[in-house]
């Protein structure tokens, strides 16, 4: 039937529960994919589905690719859609995707941030305010890091944002410093810890200005903090910081890669990090800096980094969190610390083995109203009221490191509203009461009966209740202390149980950092040249605890650090010239094939790290004719500028009737006659051929041209790079096949370079 409207409504289940969408087709042919509702973390959602639906619409088909980060969502919603489609009858003709030839992207950039996080995108909102080019990395298709499914609460000490919300409170940097002490029990890091305090609030004026924050202070003003001193967004949503400063940071000229995987590192002749290679889809990207920070977050996801603390509490961060960088890293051999420290929260349940959801603002609701938490003996383990960290230690100190919230109807009835407010379903909690052979631990019924499905002792649980409510009655609590306001009799027969476990996130150890200059360091102590941190990935600032609003308080604080020195950094670079090599390669022939040309493409890619090499054409130049010499060609002139800047030049030549093609003979007799830029000029020589002899009689003869009077080149003696049977060397993309060639020429590279630097010092004295 021609124009053919359906509106095709399904359900996909997500990471956080069911994802309900609606797929409108004109005649066979997809006009729209619409979300209608879901439970997934709405600042990764809102991020993805547009891309997501983009290459639906683009490619009419569901087998698309599922976007870096978000996979197990947007995989759900493609094969859930295909099948829902297909069951309509309707027959797509998907337009397919134009294959693109995989590339390689080089970029230059005076600091080039590491992850997409708070951290990376506040050092390089600093570093642009500074006067930077400055380029942002993140592997996943999304920005936020494990920012983003964190709320905007940050501390203010110090700030215009924090007079404004608080007045003169007797807040200040030390007293921050001192409460973050005395919370982490004296664990934390102190130089780091004075480092976060001091800058914290001037860094919330920074980025408040920048990117147009509206700061206020926080509904919840948490008893660990000894003064009122947290502050949130309007929203009090990440998504909302992160949504206005990726903005702002590319509004003020920022380059975002997102999906653009670190693999590696690169450095100098001298051995200082000076870039980056990332790896994207159909796309090798490779990035030069005068410097590096680096903001890639955490290794909660990563099981196998994960060490004995962390052995029976639930991961409840993005699985994203991999430490790439303790990898990327290794060769460096930075110091680390402290790297089985765990930010843990007490409020969780455990909905996929090792996996936790938070209920921390149904529980804090619950114990207000009257809840009280058990372990499996039926005792009461803590005052119910107290701070986060005496939960944690309460439940952490149980045998299986589970412990019990027990409430009645009217508080449960508000624990839910809370529950399907952040991140749950009706449908997924209908689902825990229903299967009670499995996790996580939801139970109703009477006291015994709840009892009972939780494996806790029925005559235990009956005594602490009736122990509770006597308390309740004289308005003293003997056992624990809790506040006489937050004492509540227990309503009617029906009770909940709700199991509690401990949960992380976010790791509170790391790479260590100077703080005087925010670079990594070695395990020989040494910073390492051109190399920062922040955020996460640098922990310490909080020691082996974090009070709440102070992992984002670090994020922030050491991003505005990190990007000041990142900054000067890079303008000392500048100032003092750059210390990369710059070297000419000049194309030994004028034929559109050849194997030497793909010789110096693969010398540009294995060493473009350690100098600057320019592929040169000759094919464009006239023959040699002396009776032009007082007139040189445009082509002539433009080549010949370019030796006479380069610090050295490679020449790939063929070999034609063992000797060097015409064309590279008459473009040196241009350059030696016309013009003189050989001259003491450092020269390697390689070359390839089909035979097994590699233009070794070719580079004779080079050899010998080049030590003509008129050209007087410097030539490497005995470095000769020579690749026999070169149709069989090379793949697709360039590079060289033969791990023993690869390796040759190295050396004869290094070789060369030394030679060029000698030659420079030479000049020098």
């Amino acid at each position: 039937m021609s124009n053919e409207s359906k509106h095709i409504q399904g359900e996909a289940t997500g990471h956080n529960g069911t994802i309900q969408y609606e797929v409108d087709v004109t005649n066979n042919k997809i006009e729209d994919l619409k979300i209608l509702k879901h439970s997934e973390t709405s600042g990764i959602f809102n991020q993805v589905i547009d891309k997501l639906k983009k290459d639906v619409i683009e490619q009419q088909s569901f087998d698309v690719d599922a976007i870096s980060g978000a996979t197990v969502m947007t995989n759900a919603i493609l094969d859930s859609a295909k099948q829902a489609v297909a069951a309509e009858d309707v027959t797509l003709t998907p337009i397919p995707k134009k294959q693109n030839v995989h590339q390689t992207t080089r970029l230059r950039a005076d600091v080039v941030i590491i992850g997409g996080g708070e951290a990376g995108l506040i050092a390089g909102c600093r570093a642009l305010t500074m006067g930077q080019k400055v380029i942002l990395v993140e592997k996943n298709g999304y920005l936020g890091g494990a920012t983003i499914l964190n709320g905007s609460n940050v501390v203010a000490t110090g700030s215009k944002v924090a007079a404004a919300a608080f007045g003169d409170n007797g807040d200040s940097p030390e007293r921050l410093a001192a409460d973050v002490a005395r919370e982490c029990r004296q664990t934390n890091l102190t130089d780091m810890t004075t480092l976060m305090a001091h800058n914290i609030g001037p860094a919330i004026d920074f980025i408040s200005d920048f990117a147009g924050l509206d700061y206020m202070k926080a509904q919840t003003q948490t008893p660990e903090h000894s003064v009122e001193r947290q502050v949130e967004l309007p929203s009090a949503s990440s998504y909302e910081f992160i949504t206005k400063v990726s903005k702002a940071f590319e509004d003020h000229g920022g380059k975002i890669l997102l999906g653009a995987k670190v693999a590696q590192l690169t450095f100098s002749l001298a051995g200082e990090v000076n870039g980056l290679v990332a790896e994207a889809q159909d796309e090798t990207i490779k990035i030069k800096a005068h410097s590096i920070v680096l903001a890639s977050g955490g290794y909660g996801a990563n099981t196998e980094m994960r060490g004995a603390e962390s052995k029976g509490i639930d991961y409840y961060g993005p699985m994203t969190s991999t430490g790439d960088a303790y990898r990327f890293n290794a060769d460096l051999k930075l110091k680390t610390h402290d790297l089985d420290w765990y930010k843990v929260y007490p409020h969780g349940v455990e909905t996929e083995p090792g996996i936790a959801k938070l209920t921390t603002y149904a529980s804090k609701q619950a114990t207000d109203m009257g809840a009280i938490y058990v372990n499996r003996q039926g005792k009461r383990i803590v005052n119910e009221s107290d701070v986060y960290t005496k939960f944690r230690d309460a439940i952490l100190a149980q045998p299986d490191k589970i412990a019990y919230l027990v409430m009645d109807e009217r508080t449960w009835q508000a624990f839910y509203d809370l529950l399907v407010l952040h991140d749950f379903t009706a449908k997924e909690i209908e689902g825990f009461f229903a299967n009670q052979d499995k996790q996580p631990l939801f139970a109703k019924g009477s006291l015994a009966e709840v009892a009972a499905q939780a494996g806790v002792d029925v005559a235990g649980l009956q005594q602490t209740v009736a122990t509770y409510e006597a308390a309740v009655k004289t308005g003293q609590d003997t056992e624990f202390g809790r506040d006489a306001k937050f004492l509540h009799d227990f309503e009617g027969e029906t009770y909940y149980m709700v199991e509690q476990r401990g949960r992380f996130a976010t790791t509170l150890g790391g790479f260590s950092i100077d703080t005087k200059t925010m670079q990594l360091i070695d395990h020989q102590d040494q910073d390492v040249r051109n190399y920062f941190a922040a955020g996460e990935v640098a922990g310490g600032a909080n020691g082996h605890d974090a009070m709440p609003s102070m992992m984002n308080s670090w994020g922030i604080s050491s991003g505005y650090v990190a990007g000041a020195h990142a900054s000067e950094n890079a303008d000392a670079a500048k100032q003092n010239g750059a210390n990369d090599l710059n070297l000419v390669a000049i194309v030994g022939t004028n034929a559109s094939k050849s194997y030497n040309r793909q010789l110096l493409h693969a010398m540009r890619d294995l060493f473009e790290a350690q100098a600057n090499i320019d592929i040169c054409e000759i094919k464009d130049l006239p023959l040699f004719n002396e009776d032009l010499v007082n007139d040189v060609p445009t082509s002539v002139q433009t080549l010949s500028d370019k030796v006479e800047d380069a610090d050295g030049v490679i020449f790939a030549v063929p070999e034609y009737d063992h000797a060097i093609p015409a064309a590279l003979k008459s473009a040196i007799e241009w350059l030696s006659c016309a013009t003189h830029p050989f001259k003491d000029k450092p020269v390697m020589i390689v070359g390839t051929s089909l035979g097994i002899q590699g233009t070794v009689r070719a580079q004779m003869n080079l050899r010998q041209i080049l030590d003509a009077p008129g050209v007087d080149a410097r030539v490497l003696a005995g470095n000769e790079f020579m690749l026999p049977q070169g149709g069989a060397k090379f793949d697709e993309n360039n590079h060289i096949t033969d791990p023993g060639s690869v390796n040759f020429l190295k050396q004869c590279f290094s070789n060369f370079t030394d030679f060029v630097q000698h030659d420079a010092r030479e000049l020098v004295k």
